[in-house]
């Protein structure tokens, strides 16, 4: 059998899908989803700023970087001018998945090939680009593709047994690669720590590319769509119901990115933790993460996506507000204690965002319409995190007491984007869940 007929069978084939088709698909996107988690904990977080930082970049560019794949989310945008045409996707995702998962690994060889602080960091940061360009772009499509695999009624438990496994397998790969790391720091190769990490991260990537090319697509009566900028604008537009999710999008992407990108920074450059202790607390956070996903899954169920969504994104918001207590001298207690209650709150989270956008966009051009969102969301984010660095060089000298605990800029930052992502609760309790079963 040819190259030609092994892409055509895998890739392109017509045929209608059995039951058994769609739980062995649920289950190997479950084990798609271990690896994807697995890499994106390698190459984001305590990683990332410690890679940046290793390079000779500063807080301020650190956050900056670590906010790009929210800038990158405006090609959402234009993934629907390709995928909408597209009767078969599978193909296209695959592969450009497989190149932005393959394109992150390669971006810790920099060193390697370019020399001077300044050029290895700008290298660095457009591959990190460049890879969450190509994420962005098929983000749409896939999110279609798995929830055209899980029926409605089953998503809340489905979507929580697959993050408590991605979690639970992603958690280990990143403890035992904290370990290495810390022993290559400690013997003054660092450097050698983040190129072991890079062939695991390209491991991944292809076993990655494995699972999702087995997963099956179901096709139904999907039909090619001609459609360019302008209709996507006017049909998203035009849409009342659907503002309300853009409007989540962007507060959610203000609130977050605001100070997100920072907390990995803090950990690494401010507190001077070592990676084996941020694991170890990211390891007892994802046991308490583990635990309650499939409770946050029930309620979803049982009550609403609204329901789970404004309680975990506003409990979140509790816990980034209360990092303005977190110093040197209370980190061994808050740093455990406020990873855990994140935790907790990203377990809903993390599911809840995810569904609820499926409320609002019509099956009719979904690929838009998530489009759509997620440029406008990613644009605010970014736009956020350069607020955030701003506000960081403003207050650089700033610091104040609060009783024992020093507070200094970053934690003003950490604990504005905790207020504002109150207020993005406040907002799915009033402006979304209120009006929804509202006609309008």
């Amino acid at each position: 059998m040819g190259i030609k007929s092994v892409i055509n069978k895998v890739y392109f084939k017509e045929e209608e899908l059995k039951q058994r088709d769609y739980e062995k698909s649920r289950k190997l996107f479950i084990a798609e989803s271990s690896a994807a988690v697995g890499i994106f904990s390698l190459t984001s977080g305590a990683f990332l700023s410690g890679f940046v930082k290793y390079l000779g970049g500063s807080d301020e560019i650190n956050g900056i970087i670590g906010a790009i794949p929210a800038m990158a989310g405006v090609i959402q945008i234009l993934s629907s001018l390709v995928f909408e045409k597209l009767r078969h996707r599978k193909f296209l995702v695959a592969i450009l998945c497989f190149l932005y998962r393959f394109t992150l690994g390669m971006m810790f060889f920099v060193p390697f090939f370019i020399k001077g602080q300044t050029h290895r960091i700008i290298a660095v940061a457009t591959l990190y680009l460049i890879a969450y360009c190509l994420a962005a772009f098929i983000t749409p499509a896939a999110s279609t593709w798995i929830t055209d695999l899980v029926p409605m009624k089953m998503r809340g438990k489905y979507f929580a047994t697959k993050d408590s496994i991605s979690l639970a397998v992603s958690t280990l790969i990143v403890l035992i690669i904290g370990r290495v790391m810390d022993f290559y720091r400690g013997i003054n190769s660092e450097y050698s720590g983040f190129l072991v990490l890079a062939i695991i991260v390209i491991i991944l990537s292809f076993i990655n590319f494995y699972f999702l090319s087995s997963v099956k697509e179901p096709i139904g009566n999907r039909q090619k769509v001609e459609i360019n900028l302008k209709d996507i604008v006017s049909m998203v537009g035009s849409n009342k119901r659907f503002r309300k999710m853009i409007g989540l999008s962007s507060l959610w992407n203000l609130a977050l990115q605001i100070g997100g990108p920072y907390f990995a920074v803090y950990m690494v450059t401010g507190l001077e933790l070592s990676y084996s202790y941020i694991n170890i607390i990211g390891v007892i956070a994802a046991v308490f993460r583990v635990l309650v996903m499939k409770y946050w899954g029930k309620l979803a169920d049982k009550y609403s996506w609204f329901f789970s969504t404004k309680f975990s994104i506003g409990l979140l918001g509790i816990v980034h507000f209360l990092w303005v207590f977190v110093d040197k001298g209370t980190y061994p207690v808050l740093v455990p204690l406020l990873s855990i209650l994140s935790a907790l709150a990203w377990s809903g989270i993390n599911i809840s965002l995810f569904n609820i956008q499926f409320l609002y966009a019509p099956e009719k051009g979904r690929t838009a319409y998530l489009g759509v969102s997620a440029a406008i969301g990613g644009i605010i984010g970014f736009l956020s995190t350069l607020l955030g660095s701003f506000i960081l060089r403003g207050l650089k000298n700033f610091k104040f007491t609060l009783g024992s605990v020093v507070v200094g800029n970053m934690q003003i930052v950490l604990s504005l984007s905790g207020v504002l992502l109150i207020i993005t609760a406040v907002y799915i309790h009033f402006i979304m869940e209120k009006t929804y079963y509202k006609k309008v």
